[in-house]
């Protein structure tokens, strides 16, 4: 394929579609530096630490969305069984696959976390 560099447009001839200054701006650098220092205080430290979620929420809430897939799996097939009409088959399919698929990580992961602890467990 040959370029004609004749029909080639310079880039110094495109109109520039950003039409508010304000996307110009990094939002970090927009604020005063005192504020960016407190900022930075709830991100890092002890505090920041304490103050996140621990391990027991983050797979909870895993596990609350798992559940939450397979009852919108059952909630579709039970509407699919009862009128046909208002659901399509498509739906009913995704919404299997993807409880099936959430599942399954889950399961994985729950195997691979209780083998980490029983290889850290006979290390002693």
């Amino acid at each position: 394929m040959v370029i004609n560099p004749a029909r080639l447009t310079p880039v110094e001839t495109l109109p520039m579609l950003v039409r508010d200054p304000k996307h110009f701006q990094s939002p970090q650098f927009s604020m005063p530096v005192g504020e960016q220092v407190n900022q930075l205080k709830h991100n890092i430290g002890p505090e920041a630490i304490a103050s996140r979620d621990s391990f027991q929420d983050a797979m909870l809430r895993a596990l609350d969305a798992v559940s939450a897939d397979q009852r919108q799996a059952s909630n579709v097939i039970e509407a699919a069984i009862t009128d046909p009409d208002s659901v399509d088959i498509h739906d009913v399919t995704i919404a299997q696959a993807k409880a099936t698929m959430s599942l399954n990580v889950t399961r994985t992961v729950l195997s691979r976390l209780v083998q980490g602890w029983r290889d850290l467990v006979n290390l002693r």
